[in-house]
């Protein structure tokens, strides 16, 4: 038993010093020095060049016909307000004409009643006052008259006489206030039909002439002519959906939607800066800033996904094109004055350990290690190693 023992023993003692052998001979690729200095956050992505709200619009016809003209093709610069298109419209102009004979036929008839009717009204009143001055004066013979009769100075005849015309005259002045009355009436009513005519006719006319706009088709935008649907010649049909005529697109409204996985977008902030690249222009260098961060997911292929999107700071004209594929850095944080070795020293052990070779006393040893950040190759060292140490990198 103590034979086996001191087998044991010895056994135990050779791999002790063939570990420590081991530790002092490692050969790592390099050195490096454990030094303070800064470290960024970076969450990586892929992304692409997207146009703008609004950079980007489907111009169409709000009418049927046949295309007319059509004054540009994919790749023609465009201004806002530029005609490129017109519809068959000779229908469209015949009936703008027809209403607007229409607004001057019932111009008129407003005009005339406007006119007429205050004519007749101040012939009627002054109808009137006449009417009024005579039953007056009907009056006062009555009353003259019926001081004689009441004095036994004239016959009876003479009162019956001043009594009938004060009577005829006020049924006259009667009938004319009831005849002024009726006219002013007539008037009001005919004035209201003759100016629900003019403004209903006028609206027509109106209605017309947007219908015949519709015919002559605008670019609402400046930019450049990404398409064109519809040819010269062609008949289009306006549904619910206006027929798409071009797709103008302004080249410099452009933004980047970069697709973050769900479980980098919590570090996602608006405000953080941005770098990316293009496949286009691998060597060119554009920044950028988060604007915002979209809520509706992006499911692909079972992996969440968040739109993240990114106003462009560096001048892109004549670079940029819409869909073109970014791949797109966020600097999500910065840590000032941290230990940093490169990413290359830190090891990490079956049960998840991290840890670094440091040499120390000339001799290497292994040294266990937490650790923070990761970024460009760099590593943060919270613990177990100190600024100016050397460690191996392999």
């Amino acid at each position: 038993m103590k034979r086996w023992l001191a087998v044991l023993l010895c056994v135990c003692s050779v791999l002790s010093c063939s570990s420590s052998r081991k530790e002092k001979t490692i050969s790592p690729r390099k050195e490096a020095v454990v030094r303070r200095g800064t470290i960024a956050l970076e969450v990586t992505a892929t992304g692409a060049v997207k146009p703008q709200v609004g950079a980007q619009v489907k111009v169409g016809s709000r009418i049927s016909g046949k295309v007319e003209k059509l004054f540009v093709q994919a790749g023609d610069t465009v201004k806002k307000g530029m005609l490129i298109a017109v519809i068959e419209h000779e229908d469209l102009k015949a009936l703008v004409d027809a209403r607007k004979n229409q607004v001057l036929a019932a111009k008129n008839e407003l005009e005339k009643i406007e006119k007429v009717y205050p004519e007749k009204i101040k012939a009627q009143e002054a109808y009137v006052r006449k009417l009024e001055a005579e039953v007056r004066l009907a009056r006062l013979e009555y009353e003259r008259v019926r001081r004689l009769f009441d004095e036994n100075l004239v016959a009876q005849d003479m009162l019956d006489r001043a009594t009938r015309d004060l009577k005829v005259k006020r049924a006259e002045l009667d009938s004319a206030l009831k005849n002024l009355a009726a006219l002013k009436k007539e008037y009001v009513k005919e004035l209201k039909r003759a100016e629900a005519n003019y403004e209903s006719a006028r609206s027509l006319y109106k209605e017309a002439k947007v219908r015949l706009n519709y015919a002559f088709i605008y670019s609402p935008i400046s930019g450049v002519v990404s398409s064109v649907s519809t040819q010269q010649g062609e008949t289009v049909v306006a549904g619910l959906n206006a027929p798409t005529f071009i797709t103008v697109i302004d080249l410099n409204r452009l933004q980047v939607d970069a697709y973050v996985d769900e479980t980098d977008i919590g570090k996602v902030k608006p405000g953080q800066r941005v770098r990316f690249v293009v496949d286009a222009y691998p060597d060119r260098v554009f920044k950028g800033v988060v604007r915002t961060i979209y809520p509706g997911a992006i499911i692909r292929n079972n992996v969440v996904f968040y739109d993240v999107a990114i106003d462009i700071k560096t001048p892109y004209t004549h670079y940029l094109k819409p869909e073109m594929t970014a791949d797109v850095t966020i600097i999500a944080g910065r840590k000032e004055n941290v230990l940093l070795v490169p990413a290359g020293a830190v090891k990490i052990d079956a049960e998840g350990n991290s840890y670094c070779f440091v040499k120390r006393g000339g001799k290497w040893q292994k040294v266990r290690v937490k650790t923070g950040w990761e970024s460009s190759g760099k590593v943060e060292i919270i613990e177990g190693l100190k600024e100016k140490e050397v460690v191996a990198v392999w």
